[in-house]
């Protein structure tokens, strides 16, 4: 278990609506302002008129349409959802610096954002040990939950395809790969590929844990009162 403080000013509003992929209008102190959306997905069940939101308020002024930014939103049954999805990388590097995760305890991430050779595609983390072959590692930020089971995508992804082909191609010829479903929030148990969405989504990454890649899973929690996150590596379980 990972405990940190979250190190940002966290100011609190209300969602309005979806103005487009990313950005929404949010009412912050009575009035109506914009507020970055740092995340693609529909976010049908997480974002919707009324929500209790948390927002990111930047250290430094930005020259942009909105000084804030989405980080969580907090539903009727106390569940706090983050948002940013950019946050997963984040919570994913800290727990692989401190070795919090079994399989990959020993590598070291020597570059990020990093594109393979020939590749069409970026994937998120490159690591190594120093003794075995290079280790590519994607992650996907999870926010969808039914019946107690994190579902991804939650819209069809071909991004999503795109990086799972590429995994299947390092795999073939001789590298290590893995992928992160980093769950944003406490009420799941298990994490799935979400069949009814994108079904060649769940073909693929079928295809590719039976060519060799590694499946982790990382739940990360925002409490609110008191601006932490606690996360766990290895939890909630993966299932096909």
């Amino acid at each position: 278990m990972l405990l940190l403080p979250v190190d940002f000013k966290v100011i609190q509003g209300r969602f309005i609506s979806r103005l487009n992929r990313f950005m929404a209008l949010v009412e912050v102190g009575g009035k109506n302002v914009y507020a970055h959306l740092p995340n693609s997905g529909r976010l049908t069940t997480t974002l919707y008129p009324g929500v209790k939101l948390y927002l990111r308020e930047p250290r430094r002024y930005r020259v942009r349409k909105s000084i804030y930014s989405i980080f969580a939103s907090l539903h009727s049954n106390n569940v706090t959802i983050i948002v940013d999805s950019q946050f997963s990388n984040l919570l994913v590097k800290r727990a692989i610096e401190m070795g919090l995760i079994n399989e990959l305890a020993g590598y070291r991430i020597i570059k990020e954002n990093v594109r393979p050779e020939a590749s069409n595609a970026k994937l998120d983390f490159l690591l190594t040990n120093n003794a075995d072959a290079p280790y590519y590692l994607e992650v996907k930020s999870v926010t969808h939950v039914v019946d107690d089971v994190a579902l991804f995508p939650d819209a069809p992804t071909l991004r999503g395809r795109r990086h799972l082909l590429e995994m299947l191609k390092l795999l073939k010829s001789g590298f290590k790969a893995g992928l992160i479903f980093s769950v944003q929030r406490p009420d799941a148990t298990h994490v799935k590929p979400n069949y009814d969405v994108d079904p060649e989504f769940a073909s693929l990454l079928k295809a590719s844990v039976e060519e060799g890649l590694k499946v982790f899973t990382l739940r990360a929690v925002f409490d609110p009162k008191r601006s932490v996150l606690t996360v766990w590596p290895n939890d909630p379980h993966f299932i096909f």
